[in-house]
Order: structure tokens, then sequence, then C-alpha cells
């Protein structure tokens, strides 16, 4: 049983072979022409958000007191701790003395320990 029907295939393999063509040439993209306004109030948030973030981080307070004291005893911890950020901070009346940036109480008090033994007062700041 032979089929003489060589058109009709020949057709349908065409019509598969164009619809898939067809098919795979459809391809979506999307552009969003956005208001600068949008634009900027987007970076707002960001930026905001960011500093959010780095509010709720834990940090070692290393001391506080007057400004020569403090300063002195920031050229000490800097020594002792080069590795370790830190920063001078002014809240009246006192001058105080943070490190580190960290995102749980965890790494805060492992990073405390060392820092304890030369500065007993030290002690972890909670966001």
């Amino acid at each position: 049983m032979r089929h003489h029907n060589t058109p009709f295939n020949l057709l349908i393999l065409c019509f598969v072979s164009l619809s898939f063509t067809h098919l795979h040439a459809q391809v979506a993209k999307t552009v969003l022409h956005a208001p600068d306004k949008l634009n900027r109030l987007l970076e707002t948030k960001i930026t905001l958000d960011k500093k959010a973030s780095e509010e709720r981080l834990y940090s070692i307070q290393v001391y506080y007191g007057n400004f020569e004291s403090t300063t002195a005893v920031l050229e000490e911890f800097k020594e002792l701790f080069p590795t370790l950020e830190t920063q001078l901070i002014f809240e009246t009346p006192n001058y105080k003395i943070r490190v580190g940036s960290y995102t749980t109480e965890r790494e805060a008090l492992e990073a405390l320990g060392p820092v304890k033994r030369k500065f007993p007062a030290a002690f972890v700041l909670k966001p």
C-alpha cells in the first residue's frame, strides 16, 4: 500500500515549517520610558533605603569623653586594630569612638572580644 499523496505531505511540511518560523520570529521587547521625576523619586528611595539599612547595623562603642582624650584613644585604637573601620562621632557633650558595621549581633560580639581585652569599657551598640 503506497500512498501517492506527496503534494499533500509537502504542503503539510511547508505549513509546519512556516508556522515554526513565524512563532520563532515573534520576540517581545518591552521598553519603559519613565518620566525624569519618577527616576529621581526612585533614586531618592534607593538612597533612603540604603541609609536606613546602614542605620540598622550593629557597631561597637570603644570609648567616649572630651575631644582630647577621645582623639588620643582613637590613635591608640587605630594602631592596635588597623583593619577595623572607625568613626569619631560627636554627641553632646561627648566625643565617641565607634567601630565596625555588623549585620548581626553575633558578628558584633565576635569582634568585641579582642577589642574588649584592650578597651574594657567597649560594648556592642544595637541598632
